[in-house]
């Protein structure tokens, strides 16, 4: 089954509403795991799936669960809390799979656009972020730097945007 994202103006969450004329971000807010956050840019969410079938495929990263079918198409289902914990993750098991963010990104400027999905055991919400939010990456996951674009505080906690380019093309360069 297929669902919305939140799109209106009505489903945003806003960042700080007294401060008029700031230049604002929107962006989609995952929580991966229980009181951990990351963010994808708004121009990347394209489908929330609901349940979708996970076929295992042999050699895949530990992150990897599988591919899920999408619109003709076959794509990687990356577990985001695995993809941070390290290969430790492995020794975790796979979670349960509800619902799962289909995400779009390009390789290189003017390449064809290309689809991942990420495991999303929470909702989703949509957020407006402003510069003054801007914050460092949290230091105690080593990976951040390499597959982050920016990081955001939201309810006093770091908040790192992801790219979604680099964690479905080669997270671990």
């Amino acid at each position: 089954m297929e669902m919305q994202l939140p799109s209106g103006v009505e489903d945003l969450l806003t960042s700080d509403e007294s401060v008029p004329d700031v230049p604002r971000a929107t962006a989609y807010l995952l929580e991966y795991s229980k009181g951990h956050y990351f963010a994808f840019p708004a121009h990347t969410g394209v489908e929330l799936v609901e349940q979708p079938r996970v076929v295992a495929v042999p050699g895949m990263p530990y992150f990897c669960l599988g591919l899920i079918a999408w619109q003709g198409r076959q794509l990687p289902l990356l577990d985001l809390a695995k993809l941070v914990a390290g290969p430790i993750a492995i020794a975790q098991g796979n979670p349960s799979i509800g619902h799962v963010l289909v995400l779009a990104y390009q390789t290189a400027p003017g390449k064809a656009l290309e689809y991942g999905a990420v495991c999303a055991p929470s909702l989703i919400s949509k957020l407006e972020v402003v510069d003054g939010q801007q914050c460092a990456l949290p230091a105690d996951i080593e990976r951040l730097p390499r597959i982050s674009l920016s990081c955001f505080e939201y309810e006093g906690q770091a908040v790192p945007v992801l790219d979604t380019a680099r964690i479905f093309s080669n997270p671990d360069s």
